[in-house]
């Protein structure tokens, strides 16, 4: 009999989830210690020229557990919300390891707190700079900004934070404005951030850096510049994935490029989120049904798992590699995978960057009561799915550690927790 392969599975064994998902039931998201560890490292192996910090974004999938993972590597943390500011610290994190770079412009109340317990805030935009340059005037703080630089990249408009259309950064046209903000208060600009965008091809990461070390050369007291994320991890052909060691020996030349016709010696700093935590996780979801639409048209699993545990296909036209445990043969069919809720835009099959049109996915033939794992699960899975949605309580997560064991990290809500914050009128 002829074996037709199904897309292999990133760090584990058919018959160890199986096990997992009959100890723990589904859906379930589960989670490798030891692929978290390797691809920390792989980030704080790239080339440098003055040194480096791997800063973890959080917003991927912010789980005290992962948290913690990465800190013993010593990673620090991007967070872009002073609730994962909190977060953070609540898992153990020590402030000084923490950056807060968000869109929401907090009260000063509220900045000075952070900055005095030893976080480092960010400015996002000039109202932000301002508010920060006013607390801390003469006090020899240190600034840092975000900067737009004007190029903007992504594999769709969602995913694109730079250039004219994205309000994320300090347009490059007020860099002045910025420097006069901070020396009018007595205070030096001493990092500079920029970010274009998430999953674009990687040749844009070359002239980014390029385009911000441009950018630098304004700010002469500027001693870190920080790239941002975004590096792109295809799930569906790691072939396509960025080449950390290839990028960065070029962004590594221009440093030293730039420190020989300078003097300057900048730090550099970077922020992989869905490089870090993409396929170090994955979704297991049973098959509860199986359904056709005729002759002309598709035949559908049915699971228990759905957009409120992975919104990617729905939000971004993401794909994810589908994998039926335990099966193989000559027998494939064509099936639409589509989760439980009643939407019609809650499928896990469609096309490549296009959310309205569905796709197919070829499986060995499906049984109810079959096992699917949903593969690049870890980033923006768990942390961004429509939780609670048709009043489905949020999932549970299993670890499986490095020597080999599982353990529960996160418990199934209990349904009564929906309605327990609820006020009787």
């Amino acid at each position: 009999m002829k074996h037709h392969p199904q897309p292999p599975l990133p760090f584990t064994t058919d018959s160890q989830l199986s096990v997992i998902a009959r100890t723990y039931g589904t859906p379930l998201f589960v989670h490798s210690e030891e692929s978290y560890l390797r691809y920390g490292r792989e980030a704080l192996d790239i080339p440098n020229a003055f040194g480096l910090a791997v800063r973890y974004a959080m917003k991927s999938n912010p789980h005290s557990a992962i948290l913690k993972i990465f800190d013993r590597l010593g990673i620090h943390i991007d967070a872009s919300s002073s609730y994962e500011v909190r977060r953070a610290l609540a898992a153990g994190i020590a402030p000084g390891k923490i950056m807060l770079t968000g869109q929401e412009t907090l009260q000063p109340q509220h900045v000075g707190e952070l900055v005095e317990k030893g976080v480092i805030y960010c400015c996002t935009s000039l109202t932000q700079l301002k508010i920060y340059c006013e607390l801390f005037a003469g006090s020899g703080q240190g600034v840092s900004i975000r900067v737009n630089p004007g190029l903007g990249s992504g594999h769709n408009n969602r995913t694109n934070t730079a250039g004219p259309a994205a309000s994320f950064g300090i347009w490059r046209d007020y860099v002045p404005q910025a420097i006069e903000i901070a020396s009018g208060h007595g205070l030096k600009i001493t990092r500079i951030h920029t970010h274009v965008g998430s999953g674009s091809d990687w040749k844009i990461w070359e002239k980014a850096a390029s385009m911000t070390l441009g950018i630098v050369q304004e700010f002469p007291d500027v001693t870190i510049v920080n790239l941002g994320g975004g590096y792109k991890i295809d799930r569906m052909d790691p072939e396509k994935s960025i080449d950390l060691q290839s990028v960065f020996s070029i962004i590594k030349r221009d440093f030293e490029t730039f420190a020989r016709e300078t003097g300057r010696e900048l730090y550099l700093e970077i922020e992989p989120g869905t490089y870090l935590s993409a396929n170090s996780s994955l979704l297991l979801a049973s098959v509860n049904d199986l359904v056709d639409t005729g002759a002309h048209g598709y035949r559908f699993i049915k699971t228990d798992a759905s957009m409120t545990e992975l919104l990617r296909p729905m939000t971004y036209g993401a794909q994810h590699p589908i994998r039926l445990l335990g099966k193989s043969g000559d027998t494939l069919r064509n099936y639409v995978v589509v989760g439980c809720c009643c939407e019609s835009g809650d499928i896990f099959t469609v096309k490549e960057g296009d959310p309205e049109t569905v796709d197919t996915v070829e499986l060995p033939e499906a049984d109810i009561g079959d096992t699917l794992a949903i593969m690049g699960a870890g980033a923006y899975g768990i942390a961004m799915s429509a939780k609670n949605y048709n009043s489905r309580p949020i999932c549970a997560e299993a670890m499986i550690r490095s020597d080999g064991s599982h353990v529960l990290i996160s418990r199934r809500q209990k349904l009564e927790e929906l309605w327990a914050r609820e006020f009787p009128v």
